[in-house]
C-alpha cells in the first residue's frame, strides 16, 4: 500500500466517519440552528465547524486518528515487504 493509497483509505473512511458522526449527531442534538455570521473570522469558523457534529475537536481528533492509523499500516506493510526482499529475517 503506498502513501497515495493510505490518504485515499483515509478520505473515505473519514467520509464515513464524519457522516455517521452528523447524522448520529442530528438524532441525538437536532438539526444545526441557523449560522449567524459576523465579521469575526475565529468565531465563524468555529460555529460551522461544529454545527453538524456538536464537538468539532472530537470530530477532528477521530478524523486524524483516521488518518493515522492509515498512514502506520501503510508504513508498517512497505517495512514488511522491503524487510522480505532483503533476505533478514
Amino acid at each position: 500500500m503506498s502513501t497515495r493509497t493510505a490518504l485515499l483509505a483515509g478520505t473515505v473512511l473519514s467520509l464515513a466517519a464524519v457522516s455517521a458522526w452528523s447524522w448520529m449527531a442530528s438524532l441525538t442534538i437536532g438539526p444545526a440552528a441557523p449560522l449567524h455570521l459576523s465579521r469575526n473570522l475565529l468565531s465563524d469558523y468555529a460555529q460551522l465547524a461544529a454545527a453538524p457534529t456538536g464537538n468539532a475537536a472530537e470530530l477532528f481528533a477521530v478524523v486524524a486518528a483516521i488518518y493515522a492509523a492509515c498512514l502506520l499500516a501503510s508504513g508498517w506493510r512497505q517495512y514488511r515487504r522491503l524487510r522480505r526482499a532483503g533476505g533478514r529475517g
